[in-house]
């Protein structure tokens, strides 16, 4: 499944306000990590039978969603009474929203809303990782606010980045829904719509908007976030020694431990799948990879340990001998890091020119800048240009910040 592919599907569909039955094309909850983790509970429900009919009360009990939202989310007991108001919001309103997006198909009979998976490929593909469920929601909303007649406010605010645009884009939104849905009350729009800007924003690398005002720095992962780990996206301070802003991360982390451990082993199981048990760097059959390696230690950049452009498949060898120079794990050996780096490079390459988008290109470059320090790289640079600024750090490392 390709980002085309996605826009194709998205295309077809009529997201017209004024002529849908209710208000729950968007909701609070319909955000990256909660749309992702409710696609992996509906197919792991389905898994037996793909035409199995389901409510949202079986996603909402079953078995795995109790493991991952009670243990990986670090969340109370699905079946906590005082929880079930805000649970019912968690599986119900994303399940609606992929009804909407005909991934889902929705039928209402006995009194309840029905559901049968209406497109397993971009159900699977929401449910592999967080950053494609962010593409499936920006290419959704896209499509929503263009058949809303609503993109030039949007385009306006993202190119001003002022309080008039936001203000002038806002009270459009508004009336969006005071006029076309029972969402009437005074403040009830923009706990939807600020979901809508912020995904756009993360997605364009803009500011959105924060408690009603323009944010004041580019939205990141946190501001879109249900499980918020505000540490992993946090910028380092230049005054902060690196040693000094792990201490902080691994303090503000404590709770989130088991929901950043899920994350970093459903992306090593999702590079593993897509590299089909080959090393990354010798590519050959009979080398076959046990290790999924952290490139930049997830320890030094834990704001990367989830990220699968992060992540190379190595052999045993490969990993406790060269990453790890004589198996100490505590160390990177810098050689090295950089020939993962461009065979992780290679890696994406390789899968884009086979006509998938399992990877991006333009998260690659987030993890170049972060692990190397620096702001060379750039979402508009081709596999070449990347390749160039790699090879530039091995031999000149001066030289990284001038083009």
């Amino acid at each position: 499944m390709t980002e085309a592919e996605i826009q194709a599907h998205i295309s077809t569909l009529s997201l017209n306000v004024k002529l849908l039955p209710d208000a729950r094309f968007m909701d609070q909850k319909c955000i990256p990590d909660v749309v992702c983790a409710v696609a992996e509970c509906i197919l792991e429900y389905v898994a037996k039978n793909p035409n199995t009919e389901f409510t949202k009360n079986d996603i909402w009990h079953s078995e795995h969603a109790q493991i991952l939202i009670t243990t990986s989310f670090s969340k109370p007991n699905l079946n906590e009474q005082s929880a079930e108001r805000e649970y019912d919001k968690f599986f119900g309103q994303p399940m609606r929203l992929l009804a909407y997006a005909g991934v889902l198909k929705l039928n209402y009979h006995n009194g309840a809303n029905y559901y049968i998976v209406n497109n397993a490929e971009i159900l699977e593909y929401i449910a592999s990782r967080e950053y494609n469920a962010l593409v499936f929601l920006n290419a959704y909303l896209n499509k929503l606010i263009k058949d809303n007649r609503l993109s030039a406010y949007f385009e306006d605010f993202f190119n001003k980045q002022d309080k008039t645009t936001l203000k002038a884009l806002c009270d459009k939104l508004d009336h969006l829904y005071w006029d076309n849905t029972a969402v009437q009350g005074e403040y009830e729009p923009s706990r939807i719509y600020n979901k809508i800007i912020n995904i756009f924003a993360k997605m364009r690398g803009k500011r959105g908007i924060v408690r009603g005002f323009l944010s004041k720095n580019i939205i990141t992962f946190s501001e879109i976030r249900y499980n918020t780990t505000n540490w992993r996206d946090k910028k380092k301070d230049r005054t902060m020694t690196r040693q000094e802003f792990r201490n902080l991360a691994g303090k503000e982390a404590e709770d989130s431990t088991t929901y950043l451990h899920y994350s970093i082993e459903k992306a090593k199981k999702f590079v593993r799948k897509i590299e089909q048990n080959r090393s990354e760097v010798h590519r050959f059959s009979k080398y076959s990879p046990t290790q999924a390696h952290h490139i930049f230690m997830a320890s030094e950049f834990p704001e990367l340990a989830d990220c699968p452009e992060n992540i190379i498949c190595l052999t045993p060898s490969q990993h406790y001998n060269l990453a790890h120079s004589n198996n100490n794990t505590s160390v990177v050996d810098p050689d090295y890091q950089i020939v993962c780096l461009l065979c992780k490079l290679d890696s994406i390459e390789i899968n884009f020119q086979n006509g998938q988008d399992d990877y991006s290109l333009k998260e690659f470059t987030n993890v170049l800048n972060t692990g190397l320090g620096t702001t060379y790289f750039t979402s508009t640079m081709d596999y070449e240009e990347v390749k160039y600024g790699i090879i530039k750090k091995a031999y000149y490392h001066d030289l990284l910040d001038e083009r």
